[in-house]
């Protein structure tokens, strides 16, 4: 049987094997290559980046010490940030129609955050605030980073940033937009904006999710939730 080359891939084996975890899916649940965890195991390297190490635990939910072993830890004072990247795939802007909020493929672009182990294992994208719609919390030109939310398995709660999509009634095209929730003792939910400007502070009010028909209420859909956003050149407000 193949040996581990370093101890600190014997480390993480092991751990890997009490876990259950293979290291194809450890690998992809750090956002990284499918033989990241393996090259750390088995490559030719006497040091595995501490970087690649890093994610792998942060996924495992476990510290990085355990698979470094407490000697490496002393040896890299600098506590490692954990990150992943995203794909930002379209932008969110109230007030405009179109066909789609998603850009084509060959427009999307990748942007580095800090990973979240509140939502290991969930698909996360960005996308980009175009507009005023929300310029209290997530100014023009920052990007949203959401989960949909049938990912999530869970229904929106109220004081969740959503991103709401609304369809026109004449066409097939519709608006996206953050909103933030709120949701009544009734059962109905009030999509609220969050801008400075005058032009976006009409809240859209949906009827409660109870079965019934109720007929001229705008054709809104809660598509996914903000847990998180970054903003790369933030401006001062006067």
């Amino acid at each position: 049987m193949k040996k581990p080359t370093t101890q600190i891939g014997a480390r993480l084996l092991k751990i890997l094997n009490e876990k259950g975890i293979s290291m194809r899916a450890a690998s992809l649940g750090a956002g990284l290559s499918e033989s990241a965890a393996k090259h750390v195991i088995y490559g030719s390297s006497q040091s595995p980046r501490l970087t690649t190490i890093s994610q792998i635990a942060a996924y495992l939910d476990i510290p990085t010490s355990e698979i470094t072993g407490s000697d490496a830890q002393q040896k890299n004072a600098a506590v490692p940030i954990h990150t992943t990247q995203i794909e930002v795939r379209g932008d969110v802007q109230a007030g405009v129609w179109r066909e789609a909020i998603e850009w084509p493929q060959a427009d999307w672009y990748a942007i580095t955050v800090p990973i979240d182990t509140a939502y290991q294992g969930f698909h996360r994208y960005g996308l980009k605030v175009c507009g005023q719609s929300m310029n209290k919390v997530f100014p023009e030109g920052s990007v949203v980073v959401v989960i949909n939310f049938g990912d999530l398995g869970r229904l929106p709660k109220t004081g969740d940033f959503v991103v709401a999509v609304q369809r026109c009634s004449k066409t097939d095209q519709f608006e996206a937009t953050v909103k933030a929730v709120q949701i009544r003792d009734d059962g109905t939910v009030i999509l609220w904006p969050q801008s400075w400007d005058p032009a976006f502070q009409t809240p859209v009010v949906l009827p409660p999710q109870d079965g019934h028909d109720h007929a001229g209420v705008p054709d809104v859909a809660i598509q996914a939730l903000v847990v998180g956003s970054y903003q790369s050149h933030p401006k001062a407000s006067f």
